[in-house]
């Protein structure tokens, strides 16, 4: 089965004055300068593995923070990461640009380790560039992965399936867990489509962190090429294309937080200093894996090793703000589902995190 990338809509080269408050917005909307500044957190000494399209590795947003690069696709040379797309781009600037402008990651210091493994025909390229993970992480300090992607037309609401039909998949991911390597994952953009919960795969399996999409911001109107469509938008309102399972209905395996996903401002392909702003939960699930740094980073301090994966799932679900999809704050032409979300607070999952290190060390 074909993997996709789960965007609504394409990427877009944007002229970097015009889209200055987005990334700020969703920079301020999770917390993270706040969580930066009063635990001196930044992402340094750790590395983000983006399973993606590539990356544009000349990029000033990354400029001496791209120990390795490698191409899984069989397309080009296995160093060639060429992003042709954007989309690799721009979901590694959310996660880690070291910019000061509106381009900033959530971990600014952080390193990354573009994978490419779109266009991917079948799984091969995304096993491959996940055992390639697990045999070089700890050389690279990667201690998290990002994986904007998925199979499209699936929406699932346990993990039984995708566990017996796809084992060589989970089996890699029940490794990454294990090890304490997190593993974030968009939730899917099908939820036009379906007009129920469920997620798509690889996020529906429990041992990864599955990432919804809201808007950071008041965007003004939004539609989709699937057919989705908000009328009217604000921070925190859930994008109409984003899947979504509740713990209510699933209560092993849910959308682990929703993060900003609409309207993302980041790094462009097109040129070493481009920018480009694109709508998905690709999008919202780089977000997270910054938090997810900056969190390794102060357990690392104090513990001298990464945190279990358990451990980050309850500290980002219990520390959220709590979101309610339904008609009132939604504002779109698609079934809300009425049940209750939480995304992500950067700084207030660093206090947890920090409460649980000092009450149980």
């Amino acid at each position: 089965m074909e993997f996709h990338i789960p965007e609504p809509t394409p990427p877009r080269p944007v002229q970097r004055s015009l889209f200055t408050r987005f990334d700020l917005e969703i920079d301020a909307l999770l917390g993270a300068p706040r969580a930066r500044s009063a635990f001196k957190v930044d992402g340094a000494g750790l590395a983000a593995a983006v399973l993606d399209t590539g990356l544009r590795v000349s990029h000033v947003c990354f400029k001496g923070r791209v120990p390795e690069a490698h191409n899984f696709t069989g397309i080009g040379a296995r160093d060639d990461v060429t992003d042709a797309n954007g989309h690799g781009t721009n979901v590694s600037g959310l996660i880690a640009a070291g910019t000061n402008d509106e381009r900033r990651g959530i971990a600014p210091r952080a390193n990354i380790i573009p994978l490419k493994v779109l266009p991917a025909p079948t799984l091969n390229p995304i096993l491959e560039a996940l055992q390639w993970v697990l045999s070089n992480a700890e050389r690279l300090k990667i201690s998290v992965v990002n994986m904007s992607l998925g199979v499209p037309g699936l929406n699932l609401v346990d993990d039984a399936h995708a566990r017996a039909a796809y084992s060589d998949l989970h089996k890699v991911i029940n490794q990454l867990y294990l090890e304490n390597i997190a593993l974030c994952v968009a939730a899917g953009n099908d939820y036009y489509e379906f007009q129920t919960e469920g997620m798509s795969l690889p996020a529906i399996f429990r041992e990864v962190i599955a990432v919804g999409a809201v808007y950071d911001s008041s965007v003004g109107d939004r539609s989709y090429a699937s057919g989705a469509a908000a009328y009217m938008t604000h921070a925190d309102q859930i994008t109409p294309f984003s899947q979504r399972l509740s713990a209510d209905t699933s209560p092993e395996c849910y959308t682990d937080v929703f993060s900003a996903g609409g309207g993302a401002t980041s790094a462009g392909a097109q040129d070493d200093d481009g920018t480009s702003t694109q709508d998905g939960t690709s999008q919202a699930s780089p977000t997270v894996a910054g938090v997810i740094l900056l969190l390794q980073q102060h357990y690392m301090r104090l513990m001298g090793q990464l945190p279990p994966i358990s451990l980050l799932q309850d500290v980002l679900r219990s520390t959220s703000t709590w979101l309610v999809d339904n008609e009132q704050d939604q504002k779109d032409n698609v079934k809300n589902s009425g049940k209750r979300f939480p995304r992500v607070n950067a700084f207030e999952s660093l206090v947890a995190l920090d409460r649980y290190v000092k009450l149980h060390a």
